[in-house]
């Protein structure tokens, strides 16, 4: 989802979800204009930029108005129905959830078994407290991969 990079955004997207009953399970917030300087170092750094230091100046400055969310909710058709009537830009995507043990390496088995199934990551975001004994991941996979990751993961 893109949101306009300005106070008051989240609350207005917050009060959306919450009029449509809707629970925020997880979510993840990054300035666009981050991630493309991101990209454009970590290009840089990998000896693969391709385009012209002015490109990515004009792509930043354009995305300086915006972040990008990514939300987990417990009811994605309202939630869907509720951010487009409210003319909210967003897409959406299958994801994997877990809800883990909160303890140290259960990620890292995920991760370890996705790798096994020659299975790429995409991106992963994730929550938990301290005193707490469950925490909630969610990772993006290629769906081509999901069936593959499935298998692998079964027994987790």
């Amino acid at each position: 989802m893109i949101l306009t990079n300005a106070p008051g955004e989240l609350s207005k997207l917050c009060d959306v979800l919450k009029a449509a009953n809707v629970n925020i399970l997880a979510i993840s917030i990054q300035n666009a204009k981050d991630s493309v300087k991101e990209l454009y170092n970590m290009r840089e750094k990998v000896g693969r930029r391709i385009a012209l230091a002015e490109s990515y100046r004009g792509i930043l400055k354009d995305s300086s108005d915006y972040s990008l969310i990514r939300i987990l909710v417990d009811k994605p058709t309202e939630a869907e129905k509720a951010l487009a009537k409210a003319s909210h830009l967003l897409d959406k995507d299958h994801v994997l959830a877990f809800r883990l043990a909160n303890q140290p390496g259960m990620l890292g088995k995920i991760a370890k078994r996705l790798g096994e199934a020659n299975v790429n990551i995409d991106y992963v975001y994730g929550s938990a407290m301290e005193d707490v004994g469950e925490s909630i991941f969610v990772v993006h996979i290629a769906e081509s991969d999901f069936d593959r990751a499935k298998d692998f993961l079964k027994d987790l």
